[in-house]
């Protein structure tokens, strides 16, 4: 029980501190610093998944930092298209799987678009779209009733217009 107990509360501090990285990412203008700190706090998410034995959640933000990563290091040719493709086939793969009706579609989309966004736009273009994909998960939070997320995704969001509107006055 007491192990339970502090792996519950592992769990969560790694988790907690992944939020706190994927927030620095969104303060950063940086496009490769972004991807760094994204895919970090992807990892520590994973691990608090793994932790909570949610076994589907932890191995899609595995596959999340590993594309996010990918992502600023394949930049021409034709690995990149087979890279973006790849995982835009698994993102559907992992919500055909796991489907609760169209809500699924709110997580599919945002994984999705932040994907394309990640592969194919520059810096700036790529904090926009990834607004559409913080709305999307806003939106699920909001259907889950997933409070904690729901704060985190808002304040990433809020994070990444501050940044965006600082790339503008560039």
């Amino acid at each position: 029980m007491l192990l339970d107990l502090n792996l519950l509360h592992l769990a969560y501090l790694i988790g907690g501190i992944g939020i706190l990285l994927e927030w620095r990412a969104y303060c950063l203008p940086d496009g490769v610093a972004f991807r760094r700190w994204s895919a970090a706090g992807a990892v520590l998410w994973a691990a608090q998944y793994l932790l909570l034995d949610a076994w589907t959640a932890g191995l899609t933000m595995a596959s999340t930092a590993l594309r996010t990563m990918l992502s600023g290091r394949l930049e021409t040719g034709m690995h990149k298209h087979w890279a973006a493709a790849s995982f835009v086939a698994l993102f559907s793969g992992l919500t055909a799987c796991s489907w609760q009706g169209p809500v699924s579609l709110l997580p599919a989309f945002a994984v999705i678009n932040t994907t394309l966004a990640l592969f194919y736009l520059n810096n700036r273009h790529m904090r926009v779209a990834l607004l559409a994909s913080s709305l999307a998960w806003i939106s699920n939070d909001y259907i889950w009733q997933a409070w904690p997320a729901f704060v985190a995704e808002t304040v990433a969001m809020g994070l990444n217009l501050r940044t965006i509107s600082k790339l503008l006055a560039r």
